[in-house]
């Protein structure tokens, strides 16, 4: 017999993106929302598909006397994780959980706001990166981790996932994803 338990998780990723230009990669601040479903097949082992929606952002300024300028990119992802996970207990309300599998992303928004002051003189432009350039919104990405759970209420977890999809569809750069 198996059990399940559903669970919300809110936190904090730092995704990695192309850049301006696609080739130089960046890193972003952004947290993360959604809901999973442990299937238990034994005590110790588990299954966990979710779902979770991600937002990331972050804005480089340019600093300069006659010239200057800010640019900010944001995304937002959804993603579906499919985790096998093995706990166990440390004490009787005390666990270790360590998890790893595949997720499925897909990019609902890329955009790039970019605003120039020339001898205070300005203007501003904005793009929307999948549909501007070589950047592909799907996303296939491996990873892991750790959580530490307590009175089967409360889990902290540190993971790691890395794109095994080259999202930049040019033969220029290549691109994958990755976050922590």
């Amino acid at each position: 017999a198996s059990m399940a338990k559903a669970s919300f998780g809110v936190g904090y990723m730092n995704p990695t993106h192309p850049g301006a230009l696609l080739s130089e990669p960046t890193t972003l601040n952004g947290v993360y929302a959604g809901l999973d479903y442990n299937i238990h097949f034994t005590e110790n082992f588990g299954l966990a598909p979710g779902v979770f929606c991600s937002y990331a952002t972050k804005t480089d300024e340019y600093p300069g006397s006659l010239a200057s300028g800010k640019l900010t990119l944001t995304e937002l992802y959804v993603g579906v994780p499919l985790n096998l996970n093995f706990s166990f207990k440390l004490a009787p309300d005390f666990a270790l959980t360590l998890y790893a599998g595949p997720t499925i992303s897909y990019g609902v928004m890329s955009k790039s706001k970019g605003d120039v002051k020339v001898l205070g003189i300005g203007g501003s432009t904005e793009g929307d990166l999948y549909k501007n350039t070589n950047y592909k919104p799907l996303d296939v990405l491996v990873g892991g981790g750790v959580a530490f759970d307590w009175a089967e209420m409360f889990r902290v977890s540190v993971g790691y996932n890395y794109g095994i999809l080259d999202r930049n569809a040019s033969d220029h750069h290549s691109f994958n994803r990755s976050y922590l």
